[in-house]
């Protein structure tokens, strides 16, 4: 009898993704996904998708870039016109400048580029979900700082996380899902903790226009010099989340570096997509501000309206796209809670223990959704729970 053949194993990489991937309190996430492509009509305050199309300029300029036939290969670090376009809105040169196809992929290529098999990368928990899959894809280990108990980030912590194998701080600010953000003060105490300890300093942005009060500080300003690297995109500050488009901003040999990660992984960004991003950095900020402001309204909204609700608790956050709403005073599990108001009240949220640990006993409530389909998803909560 022919001896059964031995199929090719894959790479220690799948294998370091699989375990730093998402927590298993995404399941609801699909499970929602899958019940609307069925046509079941639930409140989904899940994703941070925004439910608005991008500006009229913005689909009208990739239209015409298409007409125009923008569909061939481009520079490797991206469109020096576009480059030159984000260097401005960054305070950057263009040279520190690299575009890539949105800023999760941002976050891998970077990572991947400054740390490695044996290295330490510290995120502050709560965390963005995709953070310690990408960290782990990279060979190096995620190291957890917990947040303060109000989920601001303590640099107290980060600090105390710091070892000898420590490579790079990753943060998030405003950050998904806690919507906390960074101070001047904090940077001060990052850059010195970066300079002291030979650390680099890596900060998601992607919330940066979404301040709910003073601007939040930006990274490339107030971060250690020739140590900050930042992710950005266009996807949440233009409602262009199905465009992939983003950029890194960084140190000029980790730029030329990121030159060679894009001839080994992507050859580029498409052009029309290029396009469509210059429109949309081109465009006055007055243009934006309904759409932009309109989040810091909801946030309210879901604020109030969750405090009106005996047993859960919400804070305004400095900025982002949602709220977090603790739930520990009616059911701890958050995971079961999400369940119960999916199948009780058709409302989808988040259990943000897919978040990290901090996130357990809490919801992550999107801001996405417009405000009367918010105030119909308190309703449904606050009667479910009126009844028990």
């Amino acid at each position: 009898m022919m001896a059964e053949r031995r199929k090719p194993r894959l790479s220690p990489m799948a294998g370091r993704l699989a375990a730093g991937g998402q927590s298993s309190a995404w399941a609801i996430a699909d499970e929602v996904l899958r019940r609307t492509s069925l046509g079941e009509p639930l409140l989904l305050l899940t994703l941070g998708d925004p439910v608005c199309p991008p500006h009229p300029a913005i689909v009208a300029a990739t239209k015409a870039a298409l007409d125009a036939g923008r569909t061939h290969y481009t520079p490797l670090l991206g469109e020096l016109a576009l480059r030159d376009a984000i260097a401005r809105r960054e305070g950057a040169d263009a040279a520190n400048v690299a575009v890539v196809p949105g800023a999760q992929h941002a976050c891998y290529a970077a990572l991947a580029l400054l740390a490695g098999e044996g290295d330490e990368v510290i995120l502050s928990d709560p965390y963005y979900a995709t953070y310690p899959g990408a960290v782990a894809a990279t060979g190096a280990r995620a190291v957890m700082a917990r947040a303060r108990p109000d989920l601001s980030i303590d640099i107290d912590a980060i600090a105390a996380a710091i070892t000898p194998a420590t490579r790079v701080i990753f943060l998030n600010s405003p950050a998904n899902p806690s919507g906390a953000a960074l101070s001047v003060a904090d940077y001060a105490r990052l850059s010195d903790l970066a300079e002291t300890r030979d650390l680099w300093l890596m900060v998601d942005e992607v919330y940066a226009s979404f301040g709910f009060g003073a601007p939040p500080p930006r990274a490339w300003a107030h971060g250690p010099k020739g140590r900050t690297i930042v992710v950005n995109s266009l996807s949440k500050s233009h409602a262009m989340t199905g465009y992939r488009i983003g950029w890194v901003l960084a140190p000029e040999e980790v730029t030329v570096a990121l030159g060679d990660w894009s001839a080994a992984a992507l050859f580029g960004v498409s052009q029309f997509v290029q396009d469509a991003a210059l429109e949309a950095l081109g465009l006055p900020e007055a243009e934006l501000a309904d759409y932009h402001g309109g989040f810091a309204k909801r946030a309210a909204l879901v604020v109030e309206r969750a405090n009106a609700i005996p047993g859960l608790k919400a804070a305004m956050p400095a900025g982002g796209m949602f709220v977090m709403i603790d739930c520990r005073g009616v059911e701890a599990d958050d995971v079961a809670f999400a369940y119960r108001l999916l199948e009780k009240t058709g409302v989808a949220t988040m259990p943000a223990s897919g978040f990290g640990d901090v996130g357990r006993g809490h919801l992550r409530i999107s801001l996405t959704p417009d405000a009367a389909t918010l105030e119909e998803a308190f309703d449904r909560i606050a009667q479910h729970l009126r009844r028990g």
